[in-house]
C-alpha cells in the first residue's frame, strides 16, 4: 500500500505519496477532431489555443489576448501537422516547436506547467437501484454508458494535459468494495492503494425514471435528465481542473520569487546528473546556482519565473522528486530524489 507523507507548505498545501507519477509524453502535440474545425488554418488555430490551455493550466482567454497583443503568429510555432484516423474519428494532429514557443510565452508573463503532470484518480460508483452498485474500473466494458464516461475522462485528460485514471481492481478490491461493513471506507482504501495527486470520489444514483443525482466530490444541486449526465461530468471535470491547475501570474513588472531547493537522497554522480537533467525540465525555474553540497544532499539557490505556487504545482507531478517540506521562514523547499 502506498504510504503518504504530509507536507507542510505555505498555504497548507497538499498531500503527495511515495509512488512515482508521470511525465507527459506529447506535451507539444495537439489533436483536434475533424468535426471541430472547418479548414486547416482553423484547425491549426484551435490546436494552438488548446496547447496554451494545456501549458498554462488555464482556460482563461487572457493568455490568448496577450499573445495577440504581442503580435505573435501562431503558425510560426507549428513544426508539422497531419491527419490521422483513430477508430472511426479523423483528427488533425499538430506538433509545435516548444523550444521556440516557451521563451515567447515567458516574455509575456504566461504561467507554465512543464512535462510532469498530475494523476487524478477517480472512484466512480453507479447505483441504478435495480442491482448491486458497480464501480467503474480501467478494464474494457461492454456497458455503453461506462464506455461513454471513460471516453469523457480520456478527452478531458488529453485536452488539459493531465492523467485521469480509474482504479484497476483485483479480486480483493472487488470483495472489499461489495461488502456492507459500515466501518469500511471505499474512498480511503482506494486513495491509499493507488497513486494519485488528486482524488475524486463520485456517486451517480438513479432517483427516478431517467433521472440521476450526483454526490461526492462532484455533485448536482438538482436531478439530471439521463441525457444531461455526460455533459455534466465533462463540464465539472474541466471546472475542477481550472482550480487544481491554475497558477496565478505575477503582477506586471514583478520579479519571480527566489527559493532555496534542498535535494537529498543522492548516492552517486549518476544521481547528480539525473537531478540536473530533471531540473532542466522544470519550466518554473529561471536559473539556479549551487549553494552547498554534501555527500547525499545538494542545495540550489533558484530564481523562479513566477511564484512558489508554480514550482510546487509542477513538482507535484514529478517522476524524480518527492516534496518533503517547505519552510516559509527560511524559504527553503526540501525534496527527496527518487532513484
Amino acid at each position: 500500500m502506498i504510504q503518504k507523507i504530509k507536507i507542510l507548505l505555505l498555504l497548507n498545501f497538499l498531500l503527495v505519496n511515495t509512488a512515482i507519477s508521470k511525465e507527459f509524453p506529447a506535451l507539444f502535440e495537439v489533436k483536434i477532431p475533424d468535426d471541430q474545425y472547418t479548414n486547416t488554418n482553423d484547425g491549426l488555430n484551435k490546436a494552438f489555443n488548446r496547447l496554451i490551455q494545456k501549458l498554462s493550466g488555464s482556460r482563461s482567454k487572457k493568455f490568448l489576448w496577450r499573445i495577440g497583443d504581442a503580435q505573435l503568429n501562431k503558425i510560426d510555432f507549428v513544426s508539422s501537422y497531419s491527419t490521422e484516423l483513430v477508430g472511426e474519428q479523423e483528427f488533425l494532429s499538430v506538433k509545435f516547436n516548444g523550444e521556440a514557443l516557451i521563451p515567447e510565452l515567458r516574455k509575456i508573463g504566461t504561467p507554465l506547467i512543464g512535462f510532469n503532470r498530475p494523476v487524478i484518480l477517480i472512484l466512480f460508483k453507479i447505483d441504478t437501484g435495480e442491482s448491486t452498485p458497480i464501480y467503474l474500473d480501467s478494464s474494457v466494458s461492454s456497458n455503453s454508458f461506462s464506455n461513454e464516461m471513460k471516453q469523457i475522462f480520456k478527452d478531458v485528460a488529453r485536452d488539459r494535459g493531465v492523467y485521469i485514471e480509474l482504479p484497476e481492481f483485483d479480486l480483493e478490491d472487488q470483495n472489499l468494495l461489495n461488502q456492507n461493513n459500515i466501518l469500511f471506507s471505499p474512498s480511503k482504501y482506494i486513495q491509499e492503494k493507488f497513486y494519485n495527486d488528486a482524488f475524486l470520489s463520485i456517486e451517480l444514483v438513479r432517483v427516478g425514471i431517467n433521472q440521476w443525482s450526483v454526490n461526492g466530490d462532484l455533485k448536482t444541486l438538482s436531478p439530471l435528465q439521463e441525457k444531461e449526465v455526460i455533459g455534466f461530468f465533462q463540464n465539472t471535470l474541466h471546472t475542477f481542473l481550472d482550480d487544481f491547475l491554475e497558477v496565478q501570474p505575477l503582477e506586471p513588472g514583478a520579479i519571480g520569487e527566489r527559493v532555496t531547493v534542498s535535494i537529498q537522497g543522492l548516492n552517486s554522480f549518476k544521481d547528480f546528473q539525473s537531478v540536473e537533467s530533471e531540473l532542466d525540465k522544470i519550466f518554473a525555474i529561471k536559473s539556479r546556482t549551487f549553494h552547498s553540497f554534501e555527500r547525499t544532499k545538494i542545495d540550489y539557490l533558484t530564481q523562479l519565473f513566477q511564484t512558489k505556487d508554480s514550482l510546487m504545482k509542477e513538482l507535484r507531478g514529478s517522476t524524480k522528486f518527492l516534496i518533503k517540506e517547505y519552510n516559509a521562514d527560511t524559504n527553503q523547499l526540501k525534496l527527496e530524489y527518487i532513484n
